[in-house]
């Protein structure tokens, strides 16, 4: 296999983990971002269905994931 051949395989494979990479868990998201409170956070995830972040949180189970990419873009555009 030559190395565009490799690069070339490999690129989904690549591309799904920079997807799932996206996504932290509340938890995750206020270690990775200790300047935002985590008490606001969890309010905007509250108010998600009204402040429009709804469309950047998934619930697996119990557990609510954000996407930082899309809380970046949503804060971009509402701040």
């Amino acid at each position: 296999m030559t190395q565009t051949q490799h690069h070339q395989s490999s690129q989904p494979v690549d591309d799904a983990i920079a997807a799932i990479n996206d996504w932290a868990t509340t938890e995750q998201f206020c270690q990775l971002f200790p300047h935002i409170p985590e008490k606001t956070i969890r309010w905007q995830l509250t108010m998600r269905h009204s402040n429009g972040l709804h469309e950047h949180v998934r619930r697996i189970g119990k557990q609510r994931y954000i996407s930082i990419s899309g809380y970046a873009k949503w804060l971009k555009e509402n701040a």
